[in-house]
């Protein structure tokens, strides 16, 4: 066996450490490790198989996984070597993507979508600030949640 330690040993030993850290898991008792597998939403052999370093489990798992330990999942998925930071970099980070890198004016937008006539223009500026009343109507009413308002 080699001694270097593989992706899925560390995630399970990053996993025992944090619940443990979080004193709510005796993972050293069935209870405490039936406790994380609830938590986490996972069944308890799962459970099992992540802790002694045998799987990683479906990464639907991950993020509940990481909030049963009180880990940002961002941080437990860099640091068990699943994903690298540079894929956490925003487009306008890397420029690897025009998407997110400059924000546009109202004529600038018409514009690269070919829309020069003054009244579709005039139309497109009225339903992009009904849209922004809309935003702000379900910010206000729902702490920033979306609500389809017409």
């Amino acid at each position: 066996m080699r001694s270097e330690e593989t992706v899925r040993q560390r995630f399970g030993r990053l996993i025992a450490s944090a619940a443990r850290t979080t004193g709510r898991y005796d993972l050293d008792s069935h209870g405490g490790k039936a406790a994380l597998a609830r938590a986490a939403g996972l069944s308890e052999s799962t459970m099992g198989r992540v802790l002694r370093g045998e799987s990683i489990p479906d990464p639907r798992f991950f993020e509940p996984l990481a909030a049963a330990v009180d880990l940002d999942v961002r941080d437990l998925l860099v640091e068990a070597g699943i994903i690298s930071p540079e894929s956490l970099s925003t487009p306008s980070q890397t420029r690897a993507s025009g998407v997110g890198s400059k924000t546009i004016t109202l004529d600038e937008a018409a514009n690269a979508l070919g829309i020069h006539d003054p009244v579709a223009r005039e139309m497109l500026a009225a339903t992009v600030e009904r849209l922004r009343r809309i935003q702000d109507a379900a910010d206000e009413s729902d702490g920033g949640g979306a609500a389809a308002h017409a």
